[in-house]
C-alpha cells in the first residue's frame, strides 16, 4: 500500500495504474528508500498478471558469477558447484512480473545477455542449449542515474532504451514533507504492538522533530525510526527522545567529544568510520551489521570511495 498526500506521488500512482494494464517495461528511478519496490508491487497488482508470481531480484546482492544462474537457471554440472538443476527467476515468474532491483549493478557481460533475452523472449539455462521462452513483464529499478552510468561505460545504452519504455521517477521524502505525518502514523499502526504497552500516539515534539529531519534514507529511514521508537518507548506515547534522530542526539553530545570530529564534514566522518571498520574487521557483512546499514549500502559507499581516490 502506498501511503501519500503528495500530489506528485498521487500522480505517479495514477500513472502506474494506467500503465499496469500493458506489458511495457517500466523503469523506476529515485533515491534509495523512496518506495520503488512498493510501486513494483502496485504495477503487478493492478495488471492482468496479478494472478501470477511477482518475482523480485536484488541485483546488487548477487555476485557477477552467480547472477546469470539466478536469472536464467542452470543445469546440473554446469559449473563446479552446480550439484542440481536450478530454475531461474525468468522461469519462476512464468507469466507474471520480474522485478529487477538495482539494475545498474548487473555486470556488463550479463547486460548483453539480458538485452538479448528481453528482445527475443528466449533464453537458455546455464550449461544448456535448450531454448526456453518467457512471457514475463519487466519492472526494473535503480537509485543511480543510469545516464551517468552509460557515460562512464558501466551500463549499456541499448539496454537502457529497452528498459526505459515508461519511467516513473519517485521523489525523495524531503521533497514531499506532507507525507511525513501520514507515513509516521501508518508505521505506528504497523509496529505499535511490538511493545508490551503499545504505543498509540506521537507527541507534538516528536512530530515536530520528524518534520524537521532531512530524511536522507527516505521512507525506509522513517519506517525504521518509527519501528525502533515503538519498541523502545516506555509508555503509550512516543516522545522525541524515543526517535533517536541525529538532530536530537546532537543536543545530548558531551562536551568531551574530540573537537576534531565537530570540524569535519559529516560525509568525511562517515568515510573515516567505515574505512576504519573495514581495516579492522576485513569483512563487509560484519561491518554492515556493526554500523547498522545494509550490505548493499556498504558496498555502494566503498565503491564511491574507490572511484574518488
Amino acid at each position: 500500500m502506498i501511503v501519500t498526500k503528495s500530489d506528485a506521488v498521487l500522480e505517479l500512482v495514477r500513472l502506474a495504474n494506467r500503465v499496469a494494464r500493458s506489458s511495457a517495461p517500466v523503469l523506476l528511478t529515485g533515491e534509495s528508500g523512496t518506495g520503488k519496490e512498493l510501486f513494483a508491487q502496485l504495477l503487478h497488482d493492478a495488471s492482468p498478471r496479478h494472478g501470477h508470481p511477482l518475482v523480485r531480484v536484488n541485483c546488487a546482492a548477487l555476485s557477477s558469477n552467480l547472477i546469470e544462474s539466478e536469472l536464467f537457471g542452470h543445469e546440473k554440472g554446469a559449473f563446479t558447484d552446480a550439484a542440481n538443476q536450478r530454475i531461474g527467476r525468468f522461469e519462476l515468474a512464468g507469466s507474471g512480473t520480474l522485478f529487477l532491483d538495482e539494475i545498474s549493478e548487473v555486470p556488463l557481460a550479463t547486460q548483453a545477455k539480458l538485452l538479448r533475452v528481453l528482445e527475443s523472449n528466449e533464453f537458455e539455462r546455464v550449461g544448456s542449449s535448450v531454448v526456453l521462452r518467457h512471457n514475463v513483464r519487466i519492472v526494473a529499478a535503480s537509485n543511480r542515474h543510469l545516464e551517468d552510468e552509460i557515460r562512464h561505460e558501466r551500463f549499456r545504452l541499448d539496454l537502457f532504451h529497452r528498459l526505459n519504455v515508461i519511467c516513473l521517477e519517485i521523489p525523495p521524502l524531503r521533497e514531499r514533507p506532507e507525507d511525513i505525518d501520514p507515513l509516521a502514523h501508518h508505521f505506528l499502526s504497523l509496529f505499535q504492538d511490538e511493545n508490551p504497552e503499545p504505543a498509540t500516539r506521537l507527541s507534538s515534539s516528536a512530530m515536530d522533530a520528524l518534520r524537521a529531519h532531512s530524511w536522507p534514507g527516505n521512507v525506509r529511514e522513517l519506517r525504521n525510526v518509527i519501528h525502533r521508537a515503538c519498541v523502545m518507548c516506555q509508555d503509550s506515547e512516543i516522545r522525541v527522545e524515543d526517535l533517536r534522530l541525529p538532530e536530537v542526539a546532537q543536543e545530548q553530545v558531551s562536551e568531551s567529544m574530540p573537537p576534531r570530529l565537530l570540524k569535519i564534514p559529516l560525509e568525511e566522518t562517515e568515510r573515516e568510520i567505515i574505512l576504519a571498520a573495514m581495516a579492522r574487521e576485513r569483512n563487509q557483512q560484519v561491518v554492515a551489521k556493526t554500523l547498522g546499514i545494509s550490505p548493499r549500502t556498504l558496498t555502494n559507499k566503498l565503491r564511491r570511495y574507490r572511484e574518488a581516490s
